[in-house]
């Protein structure tokens, strides 16, 4: 991930916001504040070690040959200093597809409008959800700038190959480093919002009212994507405009992709 160490640029002449009108009022909504870590569970059931890769009774997780980097603090910290930004922490990756810096505000709203090195812009920065703790919690959302442009380097666009599914097979893992290592997730469901702010949601009080969300996750999907999903799976939302023609009549149109944890390596 070496050219990550590079200055990214995101955006475009004409940029499109990742989160915006109603979906982006949920997730900032006080009801939603409390830090979804701290969730209460139903007594019996079981703990999961999240250090160990999680089997689907019907598949084979597709094997990774990323090279981890041994020293997750030096990195994210290096990075702090380039940018002279301590908001930075951590760094998504889908190989071959997009890197991206991800930086977490107090609120979703700073990094809409703001580079990197803090300087207002159009083209924003990829940034955590302000309830989330990097790979911690049962669901972390990252958004991320959508736009056409030639010369600069707008990440988040190259979601858009996602409508088609064989892209999906060449390309299912998304992995999330902090300072700390590396989650491995295997994306389930890729689909785009119109209407329904419900994938937002965080706080669930029972391992049955969250199996009951990642379930309407993967049922949203526009294709099946051959992956299962249960209530031991901790997941991962990348979230970006659509520019999909079909979807243009819609204000609003919310490309979003959704992977789970199969695995993290310190």
């Amino acid at each position: 991930m070496n050219s990550i160490l590079k200055r990214i640029l995101i955006g475009a002449l004409a940029v499109s916001v990742p989160v915006g009108g109603g979906i982006f009022y949920f997730a900032t909504r006080d009801s939603d504040k409390e830090d979804n870590n701290e969730i209460v569970e139903k007594k019996d059931e079981e703990k999961i070690d999240k250090g160990e890769e999680k089997k689907d009774d019907n598949q084979d997780h597709p094997k990774t040959d990323v090279v981890l980097n041994s020293d997750h603090l030096k990195k994210i910290n290096l990075l702090k200093d380039n940018y002279n930004n301590d908001e930075i922490v951590g760094v998504v990756n889908i190989p071959n597809v997009l890197e991206s810096i991800v930086v977490k505000h107090k609120d979703n709203e700073y990094y809409l409008n703001h580079g990197l090195d803090n300087k207002e812009n159009l083209e924003g920065s990829v940034f955590l959800d302000y309830r989330n703790d990097i790979n911690s919690g049962r669901k972390n959302i990252i958004y991320g700038h959508n736009g056409n442009s030639e010369v600069l380097n707008i990440q988040f666009d190259k979601l858009e190959n996602y409508y088609n599914k064989e892209f999906l097979v060449e390309n299912p893992i998304i992995y999330l480093e902090d300072d700390k290592g590396v989650g491995t997730y295997q994306i389930f469901s890729v689909f785009v919002e119109t209407r329904d702010d419900n994938y937002l949601y965080l706080n669930f009080k029972s391992d049955s009212s969250w199996f009951e969300h990642i379930s309407y996750l993967k049922n949203k999907s526009m294709y099946d994507t051959d992956v299962n999903v249960d209530a031991t799976d901790d997941v991962l939302i990348l979230q970006t405009c659509s520019h999909n023609e079909e979807y243009s009549k819609y204000k609003d149109k919310y490309l979003v992709v959704v992977a789970k944890r199969i695995n993290y390596e310190y």
